[in-house]
Order: structure tokens, then C-alpha cells, then sequence
């Protein structure tokens, strides 16, 4: 069921505007895409979000909830809201600022993706909350990606009174991608994001034809990717120059991993009939170039310290002196070397963290199998990913400098 639908604007009429429409200054310019278990390699939902953000300190915490226990991603100092998240009961949600949505503000999209959370087991009571609320009126000007246990997996446009649901299982090829606009957006000048619109579609289009969709494909490629709106700049290192700016130095205001992402979260889903609890929150706190991914799961109950900590994540921090030693150009805090994330030699911040990732990946892999067979309890989970979040930690502090 559809709240106050509104005629649909086709993607191809949105493209043709992107070179008309200027890009608007954004508060929370995120990118996220929700792709369909019908379209993944092994049949598992994906809900993808980077999270650009002038406040860059953020962390994961874990919450007993009202109904439900959930994992979130949070800014230091404020638990009242949450940015992106997963339940005990495999429900999971991300959000994109969509200012050119009905409504006058969109100051509670955490602090409505923290309740969702809470009260919410499946994307039909996720649904069915947006109704209730329509009437009382929302500060929620955002696009909604969500998914459930049951192989739901959607977008939903969100203003003050009214929302409208794109369905991932229904789209063409399978997924979902959205930014700062919005398709039932009915003020365009307050949209943006479109270079970010366009190139992530292109790479999960790409990757879609190809049945190449996986979570590790959205956490390297999709998550971390580099193109702006005139260079191209791979393979790495990029070696011609941008806007005066010297040798092998990008601009990152308007491609995907940009200068301003705080994190990026990639939810996997289960199979049906699979324990819901074992849908995995994959989590980059940092900018996803410059970070490391590591799992968790709302079975623990918690989350591990280097990511969550008592004021800022260590994790964070640490990543924050990598991202300081990448932004080095005086005249701008916008132009990344991309010589230190890979040099001429093949040396560098990206090839140590895919190193990384692969043992992480291969560890997280193999214990999911186990899990899937036989149902863990809490603590076997907590223990699993409490370890692998702290050799993961001391790993990465080894290698500050490159």
C-alpha cells in the first residue's frame, strides 16, 4: 500500500536533468542503493549506505530497544538518533536527505530510523508505521532503504505526511539507487547528488550484468569508488592533475567516497527460512578509502570497543590520521593524493586494508557457514566479534604510516 502516491518522474527524464540542475549545499548528502536477494550472488537482500556528514566522529552502539534489540550507526554524543541499522529481528534500515520532499523539515530522520528499529520486525510494519504517522506529521524528509527476514527490500520517499515505495525485488535489475533527490520530489532546486546518482547506478548496472553483486563488491567498489564529474581517475594512481591541483590530487566533493564520509554500512540480508539474526552489518567507520570493513551481528548484544568506545571509536580515530595524511593540498581540504592510497610501486593504504579485508572477509565467511548449520548463542557471537574487531585494530595501528 502507497501513501499519497504521486505520479512516478522516470530515471531516464531525471538523468537528462542532472547537466541542468545545479548541485544544492546539503546537510546529510549521502548515497545508498537497496539491491534484491533475486539479483545477488548468493541470493542474500544488500542494503548500501555512505554517509557524508559535517560531524566525522562516528561510532557503532548497541541497543536493547523498547521490542527489539538493534546495532546503529551513531554521532559522538548523540544516541537519540541513528543512521543506518539492523535489528534482532533482521529488519535493517539506511536513509538519504531528500530536502526537495513535501514538508518543511527533515530534522528527525535518526531519531524515526532509531523507533523503526525498535518497533519495527518486516518492511510492511515499517509501512504501516509511515501511515500511522502521516497524519500526525513527520520531520522526515528522506529516502528510506529497508529490508526484512521475509525477501522485502524497498526504498520509500519520505516527507512530512506522505511517502512513496520503490520496490528493489520489481526493479530493473534488482536495485535501488538514490541520493539527495528524490523521483516524487516537488521542489528540484532543493535536490542534489546527481554525479554520485549516476555513478553509483552505473557501477551496480555493470555489475548487475554480469551477476557480480555482492556485499564485497559494494564495500570495495561501490563504497570506496573515486570518479568525479570530469576524471575518471583509475587505475591508481591517477596521474594527471585537477584543476591546477598537483600530480595525482582528486576532487572528492561530488564522488561517492567523498571528503566529508564519516562511515559507510553495508547490510547484508538472509535467505528465507535462514535465522534473521544472522544478517551481517558490515561497517567502514571513516572514509571508506582510508578504512577498514568489519562485521557484526544484533546476536552479540554489543559491540566491540575499537568501534564504539566510550566517547569516540579507536578505530575512528585512527582512521582519521590516515584521512589527514591523504588531504594534504594547503589550498583545499577537497583534493585527496591519490599516490597515498596507491603509489607507483602498488604500495600503499589501499592495497594493506584489501589485504586486510581478505582475512577478515574469509574469517566472517567461514563462521557464518558454521552459524547457518548450527545457531550460535550470544556469546560465541560477541567473543567472534570482539576478537576480530581487535586484532583488526592492531593490524591497522601497525601500518599508520605508509
Amino acid at each position: 500500500m502507497v501513501s499519497s502516491m504521486k505520479r512516478p518522474v522516470r530515471i531516464g527524464r531525471v538523468v537528462g536533468l542532472l547537466g541542468v540542475l545545479a548541485l544544492a549545499p546539503l546537510v546529510h548528502p549521502c548515497t545508498i542503493a537497496a539491491i534484491s536477494g533475486k539479483y545477488t550472488k548468493d541470493g542474500r537482500p544488500l542494503l548500501w549506505k555512505n554517509r557524508d556528514v559535517a560531524i566525522q566522529d562516528n561510532l557503532v552502539r548497541f541497543f536493547a530497544g523498547k521490542k527489539y534489540s538493534f546495532v546503529g550507526i551513531i554521532e559522538t554524543g548523540d544516541a537519540d538518533s541513528v543512521y543506518a541499522g539492523m535489528n534482532s529481528e533482521g529488519f535493517a534500515i539506511i536513509n538519504a536527505a531528500s530536502l526537495d520532499l513535501e514538508g518543511t523539515a527533515g530534522s528527525e530522520n535518526g531519531i524515526f530510523m532509531k523507533r523503526a528499529l525498535e518497533e519495527c520486525a518486516t518492511v510492511a510494519e515499517f509501512e504501516n508505521l509511515l501511515l500511522v504517522t502521516n497524519g500526525l506529521g513527520r520531520k522526515t524528509q528522506a529516502n528510506f532503504g529497508v529490508m526484512d527476514a521475509q525477501g522485502g527490500c524497498a526504498i520509500l520517499e519520505t516527507g512530512n505526511s506522505s511517502f512513496t515505495r520503490f520496490d528493489a525485488v520489481s526493479a530493473p535489475q534488482g536495485f535501488i539507487v538514490r541520493t539527495n533527490f528524490a523521483l516524487t520530489g516537488v521542489k528540484p532546486e532543493e535536490g542534489g547528488g546527481f554525479v554520485r546518482f549516476n555513478r553509483a547506478h552505473e557501477l551496480l548496472q555493470s555489475a548487475a550484468s554480469g551477476n557480480d553483486i555482492d556485499y564485497r563488491f559494494v564495500l570495495r567498489t561501490c563504497a570506496r569508488d573515486l570518479v568525479n564529474e570530469s576524471v575518471n581517475p583509475y587505475p591508481l594512481p591517477f596521474e594527471g592533475s585537477q584543476n591546477g591541483h598537483p600530480r595525482g590530487y582528486l576532487y572528492t566533493n561530488n564522488s561517492i567516497n567523498r571528503y566529508l564520509t564519516a562511515s559507510g554500512t553495508v547490510i547484508q540480508g538472509v535467505l528465507l527460512g535462514e535465522d534473521p539474526r544472522l544478517s551481517t552489518m558490515w561497517c567502514i567507520l571513516g572514509e571508506p578509502v582510508c578504512g577498514v570493513a568489519l562485521p557484526l551481528w544484533a546476536r552479540a548484544q554489543s559491540v566491540p570497543y575499537v568501534l564504539g568506545g566510550a566517547a569516540t571509536s579507536l578505530l575512528r580515530d585512527a582512521v582519521k590520521y590516515i584521512e589527514g595524511e591523504c588531504y594534504t593540498d594547503s589550498t583545499s581540504d577537497r583534493y585527496l593524493d591519490s599516490f597515498k592510497l596507491v603509489n607507483e610501486k602498488g604500495r600503499g593504504i589501499l592495497p594493506f586494508v584489501e589485504r586486510l579485508e581478505a582475512l577478515i572477509f574469509q574469517a566472517a565467511e567461514a563462521v557464518l557457514s558454521d552459524w547457518r548449520k548450527t545457531p550460535p548463542g550470544q556469546d560465541r557471537v560477541r567473543v567472534f566479534q570482539d576478537q576480530l574487531s581487535a586484532w583488526t585494530y592492531h593490524q591497522y595501528i601497525s601500518r599508520l604510516h605508509f
